[in-house]
């Protein structure tokens, strides 16, 4: 590897790896340029295709293989690897990453919203931006063409009655939960006292359970921010330490794990039909709860910065883009609120 100064002034780096040849100019100092190389050598030397040239689809994939593969779980990076397919369909593959266009990026997106929802467009525009965030850090291009990229989905997203139940029958569910001793029900109390994914749930062991501080970590990998701990009610607390002196505990401390095998979403998603239908209402999945969770705090008064933290979101902006329904319903209660406040200034 070699790191030299040239004629503008500019320190740059020259190396090769492989039968290729690497090179970057353009730093101020010599320090710059060594860490810079060095980081490059590293990117190389883990997978990463660090050559500006490779097409934008070949970058994508190396990088969803490099830097999500080993941090989420395995259904998360199937959402990764069908990004990747539907990329691999489009004529944004082949493009030159450095040749990439907000105009091309546009029109991709154009495209992929005359065939699906906006929010399954968000979630692809989301795994790309983020590749091309690291992208634009590496120094491989100089901006994120996903930059104010408009969308609007064809096909209908389920109703958003369809993702959430009543705040009376998410109380009802809960307290019938309690009557039960199976695992699945306990899943599902975890995931309505916490507001954590099925996969915090079917993750959970026994030293996630804090009974002194009444606070359960929750071991999920869909973002940075997802592993988190979160403060749960005492009584929460008692009802899922009593349930769990019933159970024997797997040797690794896994509360959902039995003879080696997890606790299927299948299985969890079934017990939770069976018990909407013996309380008489409407049959949902899992990730209702969660969405629930979040309806629920909000009718509370707790602040969309603490619901955001609570339910691990990478940050602030994906809890108001993704429940920005029951936020334009808080507004209008708050508008009348404030004009109130404001009468005795």
């Amino acid at each position: 590897m070699t790191v030299k100064k040239y004629g503008n002034g500019k320190w740059g780096y020259y190396f090769g790896h492989d039968g290729k040849r690497y090179r970057k100019q353009g730093f101020k100092t010599k320090r710059e340029a060594t860490e810079a190389e060095v980081k490059a050598y590293s990117d190389l030397a883990q997978g990463l295709v660090i050559d500006n040239k490779v097409s934008f689809g070949e970058y994508f994939k190396d990088w969803c293989e490099t830097f999500q593969k080993p941090k989420v779980s395995e259904k998360t990076y199937e959402s990764y690897m069908t990004a990747v397919k539907h990329i691999k369909q489009s004529d944004l593959y082949d493009i030159p990453l450095n040749k990439l266009t907000r105009q091309q990026y546009q029109k991709f997106i154009n495209e992929f919203s005359s065939t699906h929802s906006k929010e399954t467009i968000r979630k692809i525009n989301g795994k790309i931006k983020s590749s091309l965030d690291d992208a634009v850090f590496e120094g491989l291009i100089k901006k994120n063409i996903t930059y104010k990229v408009e969308y609007k989905g064809k096909i209908p997203q389920k109703t958003e009655d369809a993702k959430f139940i009543n705040l009376n029958e998410y109380s009802s569910l809960k307290r019938y939960l309690m009557t039960k001793e199976n695992k699945s029900a306990l899943a599902l109390f975890i995931m309505i006292a916490t507001g954590c994914r099925v996969s915090g749930a079917i993750n959970m062991r026994t030293k996630y359970i804090n009974q002194l501080n009444d606070t359960i970590y929750i071991d999920e990998h869909k973002t940075d921010t997802s592993p988190r701990t979160v403060e749960v009610s005492k009584e929460d607390m008692n009802h899922i330490i009593k349930t769990l002196e019933k159970y024997p505990i797997s040797i690794d401390g896994y509360i959902f794990k039995d003879h080696g095998t997890f606790l299927s979403i299948n299985a969890i998603n079934k017990a939770l039909k069976k018990y909407c239908d013996n309380l008489g209402i409407k049959k949902i999945t899992s990730h209702a709860l969660r969405h629930t969770h979040c309806s629920y705090l909000l009718a509370k008064d707790i602040s969309v910065y603490y619901i955001s933290k609570r339910l691990g979101h990478k940050n602030i902006s994906v809890t108001t883009e993704i429940y920005s329904h029951l936020l334009e319903e808080k507004y209008i209660e708050e508008k009348q609120r404030a004009v109130q406040a404001l009468k005795v200034l």
